[in-house]
């Protein structure tokens, strides 16, 4: 009987240990890790598994399996590791050679998908190879190339590297399937082809050393521009507490936990992450996009990142990187902040305070004031960074490096580039690469006409080039990131469009470009650039118009608002929207704000017509310009016909400095307008008529000039509607109908406000 029920036993455990293994499923994705043993050149072309996945997979130990993660996929020899190993690594963990994870540029960490694969890899009918060590024999390579067997054009071990792969193009055809043959056309990063070396079929040629140039990471430090300072500081807040933490631990301190990287959209904050992925060899990288994780079952979340953290303590050195972290982690103070939020932020923190050993959190956002305060003390995000919008330098930079790019398909010089850098105020890196890619698009579509239908292939635009004029056409299109979502078309007034006025506008030009051609100057004298001016004058002077062509011939971003508008039905609203116009002047200065009728919003705390919502937008007004956070990069322009109307707070020194009084029109300033606006009128005795009517005209305003040549010409036309030209009886029945709105009361007005802020008047 004992023997039978221990038969039963046996039987039962059996049938128990059958199941476990039937219910283990093939992981979906694996993470890799590297093959420690490279000193072994048959492991190189080996993929290393778990004993189990062979049992609970159709594959077998020596056949070829596919990896892939995207759209890049390499073949390797499938191999399992030894029994001791398997509480070291896991059923979903793969081993690669780093040589194989170089050629591929896969990071450790990364998760990859294996699939079969029945096509066998054709033979290498000739191998060349670039010697990289001078010591490395003939006789060494060729074994060492033996023993890997699997080889790729590309591939680098420590004494050798594979420049060049040729084949028997018979062979090369016998063994593509259909599905190859139509994706020969796959560049190298999306499919590696795979070639098997024979011992005897297989010629070995070797060229010089350095011969050829090495292959460059997918992300590189190099290839970002315009962020100098920031890298180097992140390299060194990277490297000492991963490379050196018993440093920390002499002087009996934590190393830096975690790294906040923030600025706007646009400036790199993602590439960042992405170069620092591949830049830190030999650490295991954990990528996380913040919003992709979160999960709508309870739990599922703080699961998720529980699982992460731990497989960086086993697997560490290692960096984890959050994308878009604002998301995952949002403030609690915050109304709209859930319960389930409160919880995902609490896991954070106790995971961050409970880290051990050499692992580093980096964080990206372009929202922290979003973030909970908590994690932003030191020992958990200790360690902030502003990623912030490029200055000239910095645009030249990146823009330098994006059109090097272009293999020699560009003719611009590097003064245009400069040039261009100047050009682009307030834009970002990735508003830059937009710029390169609309006038490289510019480029090619302008060519178009020079070939027919049959003609149009990648050969036909070899000879097509990207100059200054594309660049110069593309800006026209592509606006600062932070000026999108601002609907305003870019003024089209220049300064030749403005009759007279001369020293108003030199005056301008010395206010608004000086600072900005001369900034060093200012800077090493310590003089603060002008941050206000207000025009002041007559209705119909040009005053709107002044502005408009300041902003266009200065080049600067421009946002204009008009006083009335900005007020809001609701509490809070008009200061909000005061708020948000001068966040995105900040993001794209240097920039012009300019608000017309600014008497409408800055009206006199005195005054009785000044109500609550008045003041309070007055208020956020002065805080905007002259508050606690210093207003950089922006100017505001005001304009106005009654400038006692203003508040004194805002025309003061620091805020509104600079008064410009834009007066009538002289003699010389009516002759321009009078010429500019009778240009198609076909007049007889031109210049003897425009002389009486600019007598006739004393004390009008530039406005009321205009209006005298349109009803001219209307009179004209009434009198005769097919009529080719206007004559003096039409203006003469014209300036019966205009009344003059200056009166000598109006100009001795705008004396007296002049003589009140006599020193901020120029």
């Amino acid at each position: 009987m004992a023997q039978k029920a221990a038969s039963k036993r046996s039987k039962r455990n059996s049938h128990d240990s059958s199941a476990k293994t039937i219910k283990q499923k093939l992981p979906t994705e694996f993470i890799v890790r590297p093959h420690e043993d490279t000193d072994d050149a048959k492991a190189v072309a080996n993929i290393y598994v778990s004993p189990l996945i062979i049992e609970i997979s159709e594959w077998k130990v020596g056949e070829f399996v596919r990896i892939s993660k995207g759209l890049v996929s390499f073949v390797a020899v499938l191999s399992t590791w030894d029994e001791d190993k398997e509480s070291q690594y896991g059923l979903n963990v793969v081993l690669l050679s780093p040589y194989y994870l170089k050629l591929a540029g896969f990071l450790l960490g990364d998760r990859v998908s294996l699939s079969s694969t029945k096509e066998q890899p054709a033979y290498a009918d000739s191998v060349t190879v670039e010697y990289l060590s001078s010591s490395v024999k003939e006789s060494d390579v060729f074994k060492q190339l033996c023993d890997i067997g699997l080889l790729y054009k590309g591939f680098t071990t420590a004494s050798l590297k594979v420049i060049d792969i040729g084949e028997q193009v018979e062979l090369q055809l016998s063994k593509l399937s259909l599905d190859d043959r139509g994706n020969m056309g796959e560049s190298q990063e999306s499919m590696l082809r795979p070639y098997l070396f024979h011992p005897t079929a297989t010629s070995v040629q070797a060229v010089p050393k350095n011969g050829i140039q090495p292959v460059r990471l997918k992300f590189s430090y190099e290839d970002i521009g315009g962020l100098k300072k920031e890298i180097s500081g992140l390299k060194k807040n990277i490297f000492l507490p991963l490379n050196c933490p018993n440093v920390f631990k002499e002087f009996g301190i934590q190393p830096p936990r975690g790294i906040l990287l923030y600025g706007p959209s646009g400036t790199g904050k993602s590439l960042l992450l992405k170069t620092i992925a591949y830049e830190s060899s030999g650490c295991h990288i954990i990528r996380i996009n913040g919003p992709s994780i979160v999960s709508k079952y309870l739990g599922g979340t703080e699961e998720t990142l529980r699982g992460f953290f731990k497989e960086a303590v086993k697997y560490s050195p290692a960096i984890i990187l959050i994308d878009e972290i604002d998301s995952l982690v949002p403030s609690r103070s915050n109304d709209d902040t859930t319960e389930v939020d409160s919880r995902v932020v609490a896991t954070m923190l106790t995971l961050m305070d409970g880290l051990e050993g050499p692992i580093i959190v980096i964080g990206a956002t372009n929202r922290p004031g979003s973030i909970d305060s908590s994690l932003r003390r030191p020992g958990r995000f200790d360690q902030e960074l502003e990623i912030p919008i490029p200055d000239a330098d910095g645009r030249y930079d990146i823009l330098v490096k994006q059109i090097s790019r272009m293999q020699g398909r560009s003719t611009l010089t590097d003064d245009e580039i400069r040039a261009v850098a100047n050009k682009t105020h307030g834009y970002v890196g990735a508003d830059l690469v937009s710029l390169t890619r609309e006038a490289v698009m510019m480029c090619i579509k302008g060519n178009l006409g020079q070939f027919n239908g049959a003609d149009l292939s990648e050969d036909a635009f070899k000879s097509v080039k990207l100059g200054y004029d594309e660049l110069l056409d593309a800006l026209k299109e592509i606006r600062p990131s932070a000026m999108r979502e601002i609907v305003l078309e870019m003024p089209k007034v220049r300064w030749s469009d403005i009759g007279g006025q001369e020293v108003l506008k030199r005056k301008l030009k010395e206010m608004v470009q000086l600072p900005l051609t001369s900034a060093d100057t200012f800077k090493r004298l310590g003089i603060s650039a002008p941050k206000g001016l207000l025009l002041y004058g007559p209705p119909g002077c040009s005053k709107t118009m002044t502005a408009k062509a300041l902003a266009t011939e200065s080049g600067l971003n421009f946002i204009a608002i008009k006083g009335p508008e900005i007020f809001n039905k609701y509490v809070g609203e008009s200061e909000k929207k005061i708020r948000e116009i001068f966040r995105k002047a900040r993001l794209a200065a240097p920039s012009i704000i300019f608000i017309d009728e600014i008497d409408a919003l800055a009206t006199s705390r005195e005054s009785a017509d000044s109500g609550h919502v008045t003041k309070q937008v007055l208020n956020t007004l002065l805080n905007e310009i002259d508050g606690v956070e210093e207003l950089r990069g922006v100017i505001i322009v005001g304009a106005t016909n009654r400038p006692d109307a203003i508040d004194p707070a805002l025309l003061r020194p620091g805020r509104l400095d600079r008064h410009v009084y834009v007066s009538p029109p002289d003699s010389d300033a009516r002759m321009q307008i009078f010429d500019k606006n009778t240009s198609k009128f076909n007049l007889e005795d031109k210049d003897a008529l425009l002389t009486k009517l600019v007598g006739m005209t004393d004390g009008f305003s530039g406005s009321e000039c205009v209006l005298l040549c349109q009803e001219a010409g209307l009179n004209a036309i009434m009198n005769d509607s097919n009529c080719r030209k206007v004559g003096e009886s039409n203006f003469l029945a014209a300036i019966n109908d205009i009344s003059k709105n200056i009166t000598p009361e109006m100009i001795q007005y705008y004396k007296e406000f002049a003589q009140k802020y006599r020193a901020c008047t120029v």
